[in-house]
């Protein structure tokens, strides 16, 4: 008989159960758990009354996000630990909780990723941009502004720009990554290129944090449309690139080099692989999420990002990795 490696046996049952963890958070998310209990110790019958919800089954969840370590149990009280106090209360700077919702949205996609590793083609493709459903484009963008407000603090303190006047922003959604560079060079001036169904969100943001004055919005196509010639000493691709092939992504960065000035940055932001495409986990994983759910995206390694750039022109590259899970790859001219 074979000899048995319990944690071999542990990991397998972690990793097929791993879905109930999220479940469990995607919940309190829904009914809102931690905004409800905010700075307050409360009994799960007090919570149950607010949230409008069973007492026997709000312990029962209560008491799995306190395994989680999103939740303090003292006694019979509940209350937030620094994580969901720091990103799961509405209202707080970094909230979370769009993106927490966006990731159950698409959590009903993965059931089909049999099916699409079969036939290699996504099979739950949403519709075409001018068909979006305007509550699904929100929804989105949302989800990318929450994600955007933690991630655009590394972005601006990793990259130590020169005096930058005008920044590119191509497919910067809410707006939050220029909005961050523009608080912080006070003489810069930024671009927002979007499709036009996201720009009339993009609008709402800029105006909300007051800076409709040095943020204007483009609305157009990235692949179809130009940049300009020379326009820019700064342009940033953030999340963008791993929707597409490498054929539209040569095509997408030969218009950035275009619209760059002598002398200016290109910032590509993205999940970056290591040359045998398995780690980190997070960027090997994301990219079956994106066969799952588009044409033709993929995550790419920084070998690829590197060759795109030189066919484009670029032959200073550096690449920086953030805190979080993604990295810069960085192209002077």
């Amino acid at each position: 008989m074979n000899e048995i490696n319990h944690l071999q046996f542990e990991y397998l049952l972690q990793l097929s159960s791993a879905y109930w963890k999220s479940q469990v958070l995607f919940t309190a998310i829904e009914l809102d758990i931690f905004t409800a209990i905010g700075n307050k110790h409360l009994a799960a019958e007090e919570l149950a009354h607010s949230i409008n919800a069973n007492a026997k089954a709000t312990e029962k969840i209560l008491d799995a996000l306190v395994s989680l370590d999103l939740l303090v149990k003292q006694e019979k009280l509940y209350q937030n630990s620094p994580i969901a106090n720091s990103y799961l209360i509405k209202g707080k700077p970094f909230y979370q909780g769009n993106a927490i919702h966006h990731f159950n949205n698409i959590a009903e996609n993965w059931t089909m990723l049999s099916q699409t590793v079969k036939t290699g083609e996504a099979v739950v493709l949403k519709d075409l941009p001018e068909e979006a459903d305007p509550h699904d484009v929100k929804v989105f963008i949302t989800a990318m502004q929450n994600i955007a407000s933690v991630k655009s603090h590394d972005i601006c303190a990793t990259i130590p720009l020169k005096n930058p006047r005008n920044m590119l922003d191509i497919a910067g959604g809410p707006g939050t990554y220029s909005i961050e560079f523009v608080k912080k060079y006070p003489e810069l001036h930024a671009v927002i290129f979007d499709l036009k169904h996201v720009t009339k969100l993009t609008h709402d943001f800029i105006q909300a944090a007051g800076l409709q004055e040095r943020i204007k919005v483009q609305a157009g196509n990235c692949l179809e449309d130009d940049f300009g010639t020379n326009c820019y000493d700064t342009i940033l691709v953030s999340n963008l690139l791993h929707i597409y092939n490498p054929e539209n992504n040569i095509t997408i960065l030969k218009k950035c080099w275009k619209a760059l000035q002598n002398e200016g940055t290109l910032i590509i932001h993205e999940f970056v692989l290591d040359e045998t495409k398995t780690h980190p986990q997070f960027a090997a994983l994301f990219s079956l999420n994106m066969l799952i759910g588009t044409q033709e995206g993929a995550s790419y390694s920084e070998t690829e990002y590197r060759s795109w750039l030189k066919t484009v022109g670029c032959n200073k590259i550096t690449r920086t990795d953030l805190q979080s899970n993604s990295s810069l790859i960085i192209g002077k001219k």
